[in-house]
């Protein structure tokens, strides 16, 4: 019985952390797709022109590339 729900936590935790890296890197080449496609610089808008609609666009990216990974 322990070993079993030992095994069934394990496989779990191995998911959690294969989606967890598979989240990184999608977020990263979003992100990189994102920049080259954009004709703005995104950092240099974000942190001295202090765009906040930017920030948001971006933030908004993120949340729905994890709201569409978690759903797998």
């Amino acid at each position: 019985m322990f070993k079993d729900l030992l095994t069934t936590y394990l496989l779990n935790f191995s998911y959690i952390i294969v989606k967890a890296v598979f989240f990184a890197v999608a977020c990263f080449f979003a992100w990189r797709l994102f920049d080259k496609l954009e004709k703005l610089d995104i950092r240099r808008e974000i942190a001295e022109n202090k765009n906040i609609g930017l920030a948001i666009m971006i933030a908004a990216i993120f949340l729905g590339l994890a709201y569409v990974i978690g759903q797998i």
